[in-house]
């Protein structure tokens, strides 16, 4: 009854919101995007360079295999801060008061994301059903197309509702440090357990870390049509070479135990969750908080607080209030916050690649327009001299003083235009998105995708090469990214002046 009502209470929490609404409509939407019409010249599925036809096997499959990588990628950015919400609030202290026990709370919270996550991929399910009806050529066979989603995302929708806890649970993991590292662990075992099971010839021990599914489905794919040529995307097709009928995914003998254990993977995480979880201690906490201010970064940070006293005596001296001074001295901040990370991003601008420093930057202005809504200190930012009709402008410039230390070496170095271009697209994309979001995640995970995506794509789609590090962006497409960033930062605005009027 106690873990009943920590997930009711969580489900009631997440859909009264109208954020939520709007990314179910949005995740739904995409069936439209994500299934396209062959009469363009793309196709959802290819095998052996022949386009799949649209039944519900195909379309069910390929669909699957794309919500389950958008759950393991957005998914945990969504979830991630369950715990952290009882905290902001206070209901946790109230809840640790109570007789339900660390390890209740936490199978509570994970059930909690697992509704919430099954809800989204259903919604997305019977979008995707209602393109069979639009676009399919085959008629609508339901229990088929459920039966492709139940073999590839359940494994998925449970392992990263218990990562996300395991995260939150971790104080180290519990910031931007946590949602920079659980990207490229995704990214990392994404990989690694795809090669191996796609070269091993045979699931093994990868079989039961394949979260993804996409392992279950190349390998599946490989022994059930004899070929490896098999493409999942919208993509072109030649109509010369006809079409495949693909009767679905099925699950072998070799497959049972393994998808059965990446079923099982929450257990372990929701245990080991509950050796750090602080249950709201509030000994616990502080406890944390200094050993991070005792710790060596911590230390290394506190010899470079000179240098923070003298930057902020120096914007200080000008006289009368200035819009440019306010943000070059929350830009300071910013950078003097952590300033062996910036000497460290200065390090890495000589000598690293342009694709390289632009990651770094992006990860280090992800939260500074979010900044004083997540601390609830915008009313006393506001209070300052032309702040509040201009907190849009405030923010850019004060994420542009932040970026510029760091950009100056490799636009040197790459002498492009494009990479300018990129720099004020990363700005402006940051300072919307953490408008629009109050958060840090949205930006983080949108632009490690994005930019995951353009520095693999390797300037193959010159579209993609928003900062012009892969030597493929065309003059039409810079220009297109700089107005994109000028539509960024009206969008913003229009935000701003919605929300303070």
């Amino acid at each position: 009854m106690r873990i009943a009502a920590i997930i009711l209470a969580d489900f009631r929490i997440r859909f009264r919101r109208l954020s939520t609404l709007v990314i179910f409509l949005l995740l739904s939407a995409m069936a439209y995007a994500w299934v396209p019409d062959p009469a363009t010249g793309r196709a959802l599925l290819q095998i052996n360079g022949q386009r799949a036809l649209y039944n519900s096997a195909a379309v069910g499959m390929a669909t699957a295999a794309l919500c389950g990588l958008f759950i393991g990628l957005v998914g945990f950015y969504v979830i991630s801060n369950t715990i952290g919400r009882d905290a902001r609030s206070r209901c946790g202290f109230v809840i640790a008061s109570t007789n339900a026990g660390s390890l209740e709370y936490l199978i509570g919270k994970f059930a909690g994301n697992v509704v919430f996550l099954a809800t989204f991929t259903f919604g997305f399910m019977c979008s995707s059903m209602l393109m069979i009806l639009v676009r399919g050529e085959a008629a609508l066979q339901p229990f088929i197309f459920a039966k492709q989603y139940l073999l590839i995302v359940p494994s998925v929708i449970v392992s990263v509702s218990a990562i996300a806890l395991l995260f939150e649970s971790i104080p180290f993991l519990s910031g931007r440090f946590g949602d920079v590292a659980y990207f490229f662990v995704w990214i990392v075992l994404l990989g690694v357990t795809v090669s191996a099971i796609e070269n091993g010839g045979s699931p093994g021990i990868y079989g039961a870390f394949d979260i993804s599914g996409l392992g279950f489905m190349i390998h599946s794919l490989k022994h059930q049509l004899h070929t490896s040529s098999i493409s999942v995307g919208a993509m072109t097709f030649d109509a010369h070479k006809g079409t495949f009928i693909f009767d679905g995914l099925h699950l072998t003998r070799a497959w049972i135990v393994p998808r059965l254990l990446s079923m099982l993977m929450p257990v372990p995480i929701l245990l080991l969750s509950r050796v750090f979880f602080h249950r709201f201690d509030p000994v616990r906490v502080k406890q944390s908080s200094v050993k991070q201010r005792d710790s060596v970064l911590a230390r290394i940070n506190r010899l470079f607080k000179p240098l923070t006293a003298g930057s902020m005596s120096l914007v200080a001296r000008g006289r009368g209030p200035s819009l440019v001074r306010s943000a070059v001295a929350d830009a300071l901040l910013t950078i003097t916050a952590a300033p062996l990370l910036a000497l460290a991003m200065l390090l890495v601008s000589f000598v690293a690649p342009p694709y390289v420093v632009i990651a770094g930057l992006g990860i280090a202005i992800a939260g500074i327009a979010s900044r004083e809504t997540q601390a609830g200190t915008s009313a006393l930012a506001f209070a300052a001299p032309y702040i509040q009709p201009r907190f849009v402008a405030f923010k850019l410039l004060s994420t542009l003083f932040v970026l510029l230390p760091f950009a100056v070496v490799p636009l040197l170095r790459s002498r492009s235009i494009g990479f300018a271009v990129g720099i004020f697209f990363l700005a402006a994309a940051a300072t919307f998105l953490g408008f629009v979001s109050s958060n840090a995640k949205t930006f983080t995970v949108l632009f490690l995708t994005f930019w995951y995506v353009a520095v693999n794509d390797k300037g193959a789609t010159p579209a993609l090469d928003f900062a012009g590090f892969n030597h493929s962006a065309t003059p039409l497409v810079t220009v297109t990214y700089a107005l994109i960033a000028l539509g960024f930062i009206a969008a913003a605005q229009a935000t701003h002046a919605a929300r303070t009027n």
